[in-house]
């Protein structure tokens, strides 16, 4: 039976998991072994005296904070608690929900927690301008950028230089929001002529529904299984994707402080080998994986993250990429098209190195991260 979590919390064990992991794993025979019976009868009986001193060790807690609210996305890491991936490992992994990839940035800078999902665009901007706490993402969990600028199809905006003249409303802490200098420049729209306030993250959809704004930029993932809740069908929409624009991006990855890694690289080689595992079981049974997740958060509704879950499976998790190089690995030319895109987008005052962002050495073997096609 899955444990009920308060919503208030927000806070996730898996340290049941481990304590049963490894007590199974010390009371159970080496499986590499084979015992034959008479020698099990002639050995020695063991007493109190003569048997050997029992050790466990003591589990790695890490901290892990999501980009977002709790949602079917983020089915992988609660699938890897709950399986007890993790525990297998070696770690006690707790997550909290996150407010935009800026602040889960920004908190794993400050070492509030220890690792979380970030939008790997804007971590190239955090490490320009916090030189003296560098971030590094380690895998990409989202192939493609799940950012886009959405209205209602009544609106009128059916190019983005349509939105000139217009409110834009985006949340001050999404990525979105500090890209949307670079997908200005690529679509040839003055940003200066638009007007973007900073809205709350949770009422993106009521405004634009009310037409207190005429646009939002969210992710795809977080808008679309709302608004088709709502009534609003993505043919209902005007839907720019960044991606269809030709910024090619990488969306969230994991990330870490580059001081936990060099401190911990066991242990992050470790996360990454149960989050993939985590990741393989929820792309194949992605309705048990939902339902996985919902025990995380009381307001949880299964048919809409199950939608929502769908999306990331189809356009995020899997691509041709990801077919060939498995889960998590960046595409050398690709990635450096991005930083440089990225670079002039933020008007960057320095051009950061790959390695100086992305470092692939925590990533499992090849044949271990290789993901079902769905």
């Amino acid at each position: 039976m899955l444990r009920r979590h308060s919503r208030r919390k927000f806070l996730l064990y898996s340290s049941a998991a481990l304590g049963s992991s490894a007590l199974l794993k010390a009371c159970a025979p080496s499986t590499t072994e084979t015992v034959e019976t008479a020698d099990v009868a002639a050995a020695p009986e063991t007493t109190a005296a003569t048997a050997p001193e029992a050790t466990t060790a003591t589990p790695t807690a890490i901290k892990f904070t999501l980009d977002w609210a709790i949602q079917g996305v983020h089915a992988p890491i609660g699938v890897a608690i709950e399986k007890g991936y993790f525990a297998e490992e070696g770690l006690d992994v707790s997550f909290e929900r996150g407010s935009g990839s800026a602040d889960s940035i920004s908190k794993v800078a400050a070492g509030t927690f220890d690792m979380g999902f970030g939008d790997i665009n804007s971590l190239m901007e955090f490490n320009v301008k916090n030189p003296e706490t560098p971030v590094k993402a380690i895998a990409v969990y989202y192939n493609k950028s799940p950012m886009a600028v959405m209205s209602l199809a009544e609106s009128g905006i059916a190019e983005p230089q349509m939105l000139e003249g217009k409110k834009l409303g985006i949340p001050s802490g999404s990525a979105t929001r500090r890209l949307m200098p670079l997908f200005s420049q690529v679509t040839g729209f003055d940003l200066a002529k638009v007007e973007v306030p900073a809205i709350e993250p949770k009422l993106q959809q009521t405004l634009l529904l009310t037409k207190e704004i005429d646009a939002i930029a969210p992710y795809t993932i977080s808008a679309l299984p709302n608004l088709n809740k709502e009534g609003y069908s993505p043919d209902k929409l005007n839907i720019h994707r960044f991606a269809d624009f030709g910024l090619d991006l990488y969306g969230n990855a994991v990330i870490a402080k580059a001081d936990f890694l060099e401190e911990n690289p066991e242990q992050a080689k470790g996360f990454l080998r149960a989050l993939t595992k985590g990741l393989q079981y929820t792309i194949s049974n992605p309705d048990d994986a939902v339902k996985i997740m919902s025990s995380y958060d009381d307001l949880y509704e299964i048919p809409l993250e199950r939608e929502r879950l769908q999306i990331a499976i189809d356009t995020l998790f899997l691509s041709p990429e990801v077919e060939t190089n498995g889960f998590g690995p960046v595409d050398s030319s690709r990635f450096k098209q991005t930083i440089d895109q990225v670079v002039k987008g933020f008007e960057l005052e320095t051009t950061p190195e790959p390695g100086e962002i992305f470092d692939d050495q925590f990533l499992p073997s090849l044949d271990d991260r290789m993901l079902p096609t769905g």
